[in-house]
């Protein structure tokens, strides 16, 4: 009953905290989760088109799990740039999870980010979500939505520059706040303007090697910004409308570009680990095992209309998943950030 109450709390703080600067923002990971889906094949865009709304309603969780007090920072970046990595493309540092930890430690690589290897998680849960279909249709859509959700977090914030760098707020070069002016202010100002126009993708087989380039590619991309972000701010003490429309023209082919990329790599996710779990027949439309829900057991979390219930069902608390564990294993303190600077901002 305890345990019951504490995630009832943690679903309302969830709702009703004000979010920190999060990888692309909510409007961005929405958007790019959304356009995903359209570019996903005949043998799944059905499914996914069904439940597109809960998918894409989904994709800012992990963000959403840091807000209700979940230590899921590490999971979101990769501080290319740290003296232990050495210098790009920062070979020190193993793509083996084992060596890695073997090398530097748990601590050291906690502190200065996860992300490749909770990829790697993710795209193993969801292609196990996947296998499960034929086992436990009830289960299916329920565990495909989330963990759909989860691996495209993840891989997103590998394409937004500043989940690679350790100067992740411009803290060490004056161009403090940098991170969400990029992430969050630039998508919703401009998203009307943006020209997005992301490449048919290809089955992803390796998330944890993809997610590594991912985050490479994002590295040297993040001078051309901060340079942006300086010389649109020159003479000025605000940042101003004149600011951001200067920014964004300084930056707008690099936004489109990662945008973009992020769209095919969320897609290519979702294929890659269709494909390793055998290609499975999913439901679609309004037929098929699992579709629709509520026709008792476990499969009634999906509810008529194809939403999944809210975390608290019933008069009692229900976690997300079976696997909730796996995404959030405790709770444990957040760092802050807050509008004077202090702290650091949430990734």
């Amino acid at each position: 009953m305890r345990k019951a109450a504490v995630f009832a709390g943690a679903c309302i703080i969830a709702l009703a905290v004000p979010s920190p600067a999060s990888a692309w923002g909510y409007v961005a990971h929405r958007l790019i989760t959304n356009r995903a889906i359209d570019l996903l094949p005949a043998e799944l865009k059905p499914f996914f088109t069904k439940y597109r709304d809960e998918i894409v309603a989904r994709s800012i969780d992990p963000d959403l799990w840091r807000t209700a007090g979940w230590e899921d920072d590490p999971h979101h970046f990769m501080n290319f740039g740290v003296r232990e990595f050495g210098d790009y493309p920062f070979s020190e540092l193993p793509h083996e999870y084992g060596a890695a930890i073997e090398k530097f430690g748990m601590a050291t690589l906690h502190r200065n980010g996860l992300l490749p290897w909770r990829e790697a998680e993710e795209f193993g849960n969801l292609r196990r979500a996947f296998e499960a279909f034929k086992r436990s249709p009830a289960y299916g859509p329920y565990d495909v939505i989330l963990f759909t959700a989860a691996a495209a977090h993840y891989i997103q914030d590998a394409h937004q520059p500043l989940h690679a760098t350790t100067n992740y707020d411009g803290q060490l070069t004056g161009n403090r706040g940098i991170h969400a002016r990029f992430e969050r202010d630039l998508v919703e100002r401009f998203e009307a303007r943006l020209t997005i126009s992301p490449v048919p993708p290809r089955p992803i087989t390796n998330a944890r090697d993809f997610a590594f380039d991912a985050l490479l590619a994002s590295y040297t991309l993040v001078d051309s910004i901060l340079t942006a972000d300086t010389d649109a701010l020159a003479g000025k003490d605000l940042y101003d409308d004149d600011y951001f429309e200067k920014f964004f023209a300084k930056v707008r082919p690099v936004l489109e570009r990662r945008l973009a990329e992020s769209i095919t790599a969320t897609a290519g996710l979702i294929m890659g680990a269709w494909e390793q779990a055998g290609r499975p027949e999913l439901p679609g439309g309004q037929g098929g095992q699992g579709g629709r829900g509520g026709q008792g057991g476990r499969g009634g979390q999906v509810g008529q209309e194809g939403r999944l219930r809210p975390c608290v069902d019933g008069g009692q608390a229900k976690p997300p998943s079976m696997h909730l564990r796996q995404f959030a294993p405790g709770v444990g303190r957040r760092r802050q950030w807050n509008k004077s600077g202090s702290g650091r901002p949430g990734r």
